[in-house]
């Protein structure tokens, strides 16, 4: 099993989820303070952190998976 990748992804995905719930506070002030735009902008920024943040556990999943079937 290669530790260092799992390691560096789990590093990354950290990274991702601190970033994705700074958003996710930025999008609710916005949203609270009536600005739309400035929500919709913040918004679909979310989505492409949130998908980046999946491709990192489907990442990880994969290393699992892989060490799995080889046992």
């Amino acid at each position: 099993m290669d530790l260092d990748r799992l390691e560096q992804l789990g590093d990354e995905l950290r990274g991702v989820g601190h970033r994705r719930r700074q958003l996710v506070e930025q999008v609710y002030q916005e949203i609270r303070e009536g600005d739309r735009d400035s929500s919709k902008e913040l918004f679909e920024e979310l989505s492409k952190v949130s998908d980046k943040a999946i491709g990192i556990i489907e990442e990880q999943k994969q290393i699992f998976d892989e060490e799995v079937r080889d046992l």
